[in-house]
């Protein structure tokens, strides 16, 4: 085997590798936060040149689907996990707040990139993480409010930044796909693959710039509240496929994904000052989790695609 299609089988544990590195290298990890921007912006463009134009137009035409999926995702999701954690957990728990709190981030832009790893409908999550992430700055101060925490999001930064990001991955994409021909970049689809899966891998190092110093102040709450984290992100998973089973398969799957796996370094970025110790640690520990759960839930997502005809 070569190490390119060495890299594309084990592509979801290189991505685990990344998080593990930045985690235990928190200078390393610090030293690249400033290229977390340009890091997503090339991830979403080689996600983007694996996209077939006619599946983005498919769920542009008929976008029912996808406005069911944002719906659930903005409302109904922070909205559950609120019922379910306060029936168990004092109203000024953290893992209370955190829960909601990372039930109401928004989808991570990079999410067509997961979904092209996993198996998903990388189209769908596209289409999806934009309305989802222009949204931010109205539903997580909002949902911060109501839990009586200081949160806040510069509307004009969030938009600024996601036009870099959306200019610049659309805008590449487009250009490539221009200079080369659709037909040369599906034959250099194993190629793009193996970028990819690097650029995922990498892109892990700056968003564990909060997380190694955590794990290292308080070893024993980290694992509790990574327990916690993983936990949420696996269960809003599978419920988010149940909600949605009877769409096909990638779309129920790519519905299971986004609603477990969503942008904390937004919401880190939103609660910074705000936030007391405990929080802090539970959306830190997510974020580590949107990096290790693929790993885990990859070889369910290969199951329910060949059962369904579509691995």
């Amino acid at each position: 085997m070569s190490l390119a299609a060495a890299i594309r089988r084990r592509g979801n544990l290189l991505i685990a590798g990344g998080a593990l590195v930045g985690i235990a290298l928190p200078p390393l990890a610090e030293a690249t936060r400033p290229l977390l921007l340009p890091l997503s912006a090339a991830t979403m463009l080689l996600a983007l040149l694996r996209v077939e134009p006619a599946a983005l137009g498919g769920v542009l035409r008929r976008p029912l689907l996808a406005l069911l999926v944002l719906g659930w995702v903005t409302a109904a999701v922070p909205l559950l996990v609120y019922v379910v954690l306060s029936a168990a957990l004092p109203p000024d728990h953290a893992w209370l707040r955190g829960g909601v709190l990372i039930a109401a981030a928004p989808s991570v832009m990079s999410a067509a990139a997961f979904a092209l790893l996993l198996g998903a409908d990388a189209a769908l999550l596209t289409v999806v993480a934009l309305p989802s992430n222009a949204l931010a700055p109205l539903v997580l101060p909002a949902a911060a409010a109501l839990l009586g925490i200081g949160a806040s999001l510069d509307p004009a930064a969030m938009a600024l930044r996601l036009a870099l990001l959306v200019g610049t991955a659309f805008g590449g994409a487009a250009l490539v796909a221009a200079a080369v021909g659709r037909p040369r970049l599906r034959a250099a689809g194993p190629g793009l693959d193996t970028t990819l899966v690097v650029f995922v891998a990498v892109s892990a190092l700056p968003c564990m710039a909060d997380v190694g110093p955590a794990l290292a102040e308080a070893p024993g709450e980290f694992a509790a509240a990574l327990g916690f984290a993983l936990g949420l992100n696996l269960a809003l998973q599978a419920i988010g496929a149940v909600v949605f089973w009877r769409a096909p398969v990638r779309a129920a799957l790519s519905a299971g994904l986004v609603t477990g796996s969503r942008n904390n370094v937004l919401l880190l970025a939103a609660i910074a000052g705000g936030a007391d110790a405990g929080l802090g640690l539970v959306v830190a520990c997510a974020q580590l989790t949107l990096f290790i759960a693929p790993a885990i839930v990859a070889p369910v997502y290969r199951c329910l695609l060949a059962r369904r005809g579509q691995a």
